[in-house]
């Protein structure tokens, strides 16, 4: 029997593939992604305007990667929400074996690329440790590491590796080798010095140097067996020309102060070694002088020096003492015209001796406990001026009293 094309979809069996067709045309509309008249002009659009700015590999990105079924607005910003297994936008998923740790992936990752990573947040991380460094996910314990119970995180910071921290509290003494044998730690160097103690015996756990050792047993004379500059530190090229034993002069706790027996040496020939580079020389403000150095100088420090002033023409004082060359005039100095020599010795500044003859005024100008000897705390309660009890050779003893300008009773002072 013939039907014409409406006979046939107004029969039972073509009524419901019709429908199966009109119901697959539709999901075929709602689930294929279309490009909006908006999505069309996304080159136009200012992503920047969303506050998600499209940069590094989010340049890239394809628009209907995150906006599924043509909707813009309302598009999650979190990382997880395109990057989760279980999302259907087409970001690149977070592997399954990832470590374990709180959902901010901008802590580690940056928006140009997912490895490598720019930075390691371990305050982000579950777990301890050993949970990502396994030797698998991240780098592990290596397989001549220390022979320790302790978490990695009692060694090593979350920065680098190295350098590590060791708590060396419950280490047996004498057993640093155990460990410091060169491949596990750091070992005894090819040119360390011959010994048969043990390292604690010298080192600390703290650091290698400064190292300690005791010269107890070490025969007299013989320092160049390991103070030859490469096993220990030796002789400097610099160093004093001389036939003795490092130990006639250093001790063995430290190189410096060095005590040199000057007594073989001949007199007026210093500038042979103090010149400078072998040893201490001449200063540039040094005085003028055309004297040896053992004129003014001993041989056991430098100051204090003896200067013979008897060369000295009497009134040129200031042509050394000048505050530069030796000791000039103190700032607080009694205001004077008079010549340094007036009043000082050549064997010292104090005592000094003042002629008071041509001192007008009174005595408390100058004495005043700055600039010179003054009035001391006990003294008497008086209104006479010192001159009235006091002479100008010496303060005591006193010339005479005036009791008439004493303040107070007899028994003020009389006590």
């Amino acid at each position: 029997m013939k039907t014409d094309l409406y006979t046939r979809v107004s029969l039972p069996g073509y009524q419901h593939l019709a429908r199966f067709i009109g119901l697959a045309l539709l999901l075929f509309f709602l689930l294929t992604p279309f490009d909006s008249a908006a999505a069309q002009n996304d080159v136009e659009f200012d992503h920047f305007s969303t506050g998600f700015p499209l940069e590094g590999a989010h340049k890239r990105a394809v628009c209907t990667s995150c906006h599924l079924r043509g909707i813009f607005k309302g598009t999650p910003l979190a990382c997880s929400a395109c990057h989760s297994q279980a999302s259907m936008m087409g970001g690149d998923k977070i592997p399954e074996d990832h470590i374990k740790t709180f959902p901010l992936c901008e802590e580690c990752h940056t928006d140009q690329f997912w490895k490598p990573l720019v930075r390691m947040n371990h305050d982000m991380v579950i777990g301890s440790c050993f949970s990502c460094h396994d030797g698998v996910t991240a780098t592990g314990k290596m397989p001549d590491h220390i022979t320790s119970s302790n978490s990695c995180d009692d060694c090593h910071t979350t920065s680098t590796w190295q350098r590590a921290t060791f708590d060396h509290a419950d280490v047996t003494p004498g057993t640093c080798f155990t460990c410091h044998n060169g491949s596990t730690a750091t070992g005894k160097t090819s040119n360390h010095i011959p010994s048969g103690t043990t390292c604690d015996d010298c080192h600390t756990t703290s650091a290698w140097t400064p190292a300690a050792f005791d010269h107890a047993s070490v025969t007299t004379g013989t320092c160049f067996s390991c103070h030859d500059g490469t096993i220990a530190t030796g002789k400097t090229p610099n160093h004093i020309p001389s036939g003795s034993t490092c130990d006639d002069c250093h001790t063995t706790n430290a190189w410096f102060p060095v005590a040199f027996d000057h007594a073989s040496v001949t007199p007026g020939t210093c500038f042979t070694c103090h010149n400078g580079t072998n040893a201490t020389g001449k200063r540039s403000n040094h005085i003028p002088s055309g004297t040896t150095c053992d004129d003014c100088h001993s041989t056991s420090a430098w100051f204090p020096a003896t200067f013979d002033h008897a060369s000295v023409t009497p009134g040129t004082c200031f042509t050394c003492h000048d505050g530069a060359k030796a000791t000039g005039k103190t700032s607080n100095h009694i205001p004077s015209g008079t010549i340094c020599d007036d009043c000082h010795s050549t064997n010292a500044w104090t005592p000094a001796t003042f002629d008071h003859n041509t001192v007008t005024g009174n005595c408390s100008s100058c004495h005043n406990g700055t600039t010179a000897t003054g009035k001391h705390t006990a003294h008497i309660q008086t209104t006479a001026v010192c001159e009235d009890c006091h002479g100008t050779t010496n303060w005591a003893p006193v010339l005479q009293v005036d009791h008439t300008a004493v303040l107070g009773t007899c028994f003020s002072c009389h006590n």
